[in-house]
């Protein structure tokens, strides 16, 4: 990965010229006890770099095997057999079943604090066809609404003093494919925008606790291992001060990810379930906050729980579920994500189509929750993004925040 991502091309073709390129590892390789010197440089190297989430999440992720003491939950006496449905990843030995790792909404992370939901097998992988089976893809653009739960450390893995919230979020996606797996868009790019809202109480002096966070890339970027831009505007700071957090710009953790179709990045296929993901079967659950329809106060309740067939899929930790009854008014639509420590989602409106031009170069939009601005001396409300003095935190690649910061003239979106 090193000599492909970060060697520039004339040394490839020189320094290597002559000599093998080691490949990467086919399994995990612990450090001898009393390795030292050179070697225990090197070692310390191959456990910072082992895997593809150390380069690409910027969250300090490691290695897992399926027997790690992180990796699996203890059984809690209390809760028999919640473990695995609060947890099962792709590499667990014995393999996820269909009805593992549904989750639920929660606040914790400790096996009983959160909240299962029911599970019933209907057909096991092998009884499906594969062209029977629902497509793990969302469209290539839309705007959407959810329910759920958030980690504010977002790694894999449990992690001291977590901060957690049930959230209404707003998410508008646009990477146009049309059948061409560079994007069809002007130079490629793909966006992604959502409005969070925090809706603990905690968080309720931040203007509603809402967080917009923007994420763009272009094909360049994609082609070049550069993830663009992420923009963080905590709205409740907004405009008391360039230093205090209100706007940042840091290189994106992961880049756009690619929800709708095939993305060739050095003819690799990318997609985040389309490639990679294991199918688990066609299972009946209870999908959270039945009954809630766009212009409800308050959150929803999460224990009101509508039985629905879905196919069940399953990428490293990460679990999707695409409506498999023929009869849903949503068939064929993602209707419920969840990651243990990551997120819980249950999407209760989804619109297809290119989203507004405006919420990609606007700090506050109309994002559909009817919840009203509550900044009495600092409005945003119908203010462009270069307004506002953005800092540039991106320390590898500072350009891609540049057209953020200092109230630029333009915004490359």
């Amino acid at each position: 990965m090193w000599l492909i991502h970060h060697v520039p091309s004339a040394d490839q073709h020189s320094v290597f010229a002559k000599g093998s390129v080691p490949l990467l590892p086919t399994k995990k390789h612990d450090c001898a006890d009393n390795v030292a010197g050179d070697e225990q440089t090197v070692c310390a190297a191959y456990k910072g770099h082992v895997t593809c989430a150390e380069c690409h999440s910027g969250s300090g992720i490691p290695m897992q095997d399926y027997n790690e003491s992180h990796a699996i939950l203890p059984e809690d006496p209390n809760h028999p057999g919640w473990a695995r449905q609060r947890r099962c990843d792709q590499n667990f030995d014995p393999p996820c079943g269909a009805c593992d790792g549904v989750g639920g909404p929660y606040w914790g992370d400790e096996v009983a604090d959160f909240q299962p939901t029911n599970c019933e097998v209907v057909s096991l992988p092998a009884d499906v066809p594969e062209s029977e089976r629902m497509r793990p893809e969302f469209a290539e653009q839309y705007s959407l609404h959810q329910l759920g739960s958030d980690r504010l450390i977002r790694t894999q893995n449990q992690a001291k003093h977590a901060l957690y919230s049930q959230i209404r979020s707003t998410l508008w996606y646009d990477f146009p494919l049309g059948g061409e797996s560079n994007g069809t868009a002007p130079d490629g790019i793909a966006k992604l925008r959502h409005d969070s809202f925090y809706d603990n109480k905690v968080y309720a002096a931040l203007d509603h606790g809402l967080v917009s966070e923007l994420h763009f890339q272009t094909r360049e970027q994609r082609e070049a291992n550069i993830t663009g831009p992420m923009v963080s505007l905590i709205h409740g700071l907004l405009g008391w001060g360039e230093y205090l957090g209100g706007c940042t710009c840091v290189g994106d953790p992961v880049g756009v990810p690619t929800l709708g179709g095939l993305v060739d990045v050095h003819k690799v296929p990318k997609a985040a379930f389309l490639e990679g993901a294991d199918y688990l079967g066609r299972v009946k659950i209870g999908v959270e906050y039945d009954g809630f329809k766009m212009g409800d106060e308050g959150h929803g309740d999460m224990t009101a729980k509508k039985n629905m067939t879905v196919d069940h899929y399953i990428k490293w930790f990460l679990h999707l579920y695409v409506d498999a009854d023929k009869e849903s008014p949503t068939y064929g639509q993602p209707v419920r994500f969840y990651g243990p420590y990551s997120g819980f989602a249950v999407y209760v409106d989804f619109k297809k189509g290119q989203p507004p031009a405006e919420v990609w170069d606007t700090v506050c939009v109309d994002n559909g929750w009817g919840t009203k601005e509550f900044k009495p001396l600092k409005h945003c409300t119908g203010k462009k993004l270069n307004t506002y003095h953005c800092m540039n935190v991106e320390k590898a690649h500072p350009e891609v925040c540049k057209p953020y910061e200092n109230k630029a003239e333009t915004v490359v979106v």
